[in-house]
């Protein structure tokens, strides 16, 4: 189902679309996340996210939003997101909101997830410099071995090294900089690369 809204009363009509299909193509994972969510209204309550998938987020909280709804769910770890309730428990303490993300952000929100799926797997610390998702503005430029320069998006970053959204993957082991930070190709993640930086901190 699509919604539209109607921003005076914060609810959404409700039209049939492709957009089932659509939304099959993601799975929900299960992070362990915690965040705020605010209804139409204005209220906000504590929350806890069961799963999440680049266009859908379930959660659990002191009160559902009522079906076609807006909801707006604060996650550090994803930033601010945006939905329409779609599925709500019979208890009240439990709903699924489907996210009205634009498309050019969905591939950007799938790759965070991921990266905070593979990150739970490994048992690897968190290494975000700041709580925002939306990172249009913080950018830095990837120097290749060949000299050319890279417009990336930051992902994580730390002293040790940073995770970077790149179209161009250096080989792992390449000599590569992160703005003045020197370091090396680690690894490879679907849309990206992680670079650890040289011990001498230059």
């Amino acid at each position: 189902m699509a919604a539209d809204f109607n921003e005076n009363s914060g609810k959404a009509t409700m039209s049939p679309t492709d957009s089932n299909s659509e939304r099959r193509r993601y799975d929900r994972i299960a992070l362990g996340l915690h965040g705020r969510y605010m209804l139409a209204d204005g209220k906000e309550f504590e929350c806890d996210i069961v799963d999440v998938s680049p266009v859908g987020v379930a959660i659990r909280g002191p009160l559902a939003g009522d079906l076609g709804e807006r909801v707006i769910v604060y996650v550090e770890e994803l930033g601010r997101l945006s939905g329409v309730v779609v599925r709500r428990s019979a208890s009240d303490d439990w709903f699924a909101i489907e996210l009205r993300v634009p498309a050019y952000k969905i591939n950007k929100l799938a790759m965070r997830i991921d990266w905070l799926a593979r990150r739970l797997a490994e048992g690897l610390p968190e290494r975000r410099r700041s709580a925002r998702f939306d990172r249009d503005q913080e950018q830095t430029t990837l120097s290749l071995p060949d000299g050319r320069q890279l417009q990336a998006n930051l992902l994580d970053v730390s002293a040790g090294g940073a995770a970077l959204e790149v179209d161009v993957k250096p080989p792992v082991g390449a000599s590569v900089s992160v703005g003045q930070r020197r370091g090396r190709v680690s690894r490879h993640f679907a849309g990206g690369i992680a670079v650890k930086f040289d011990q001498d901190g230059t």
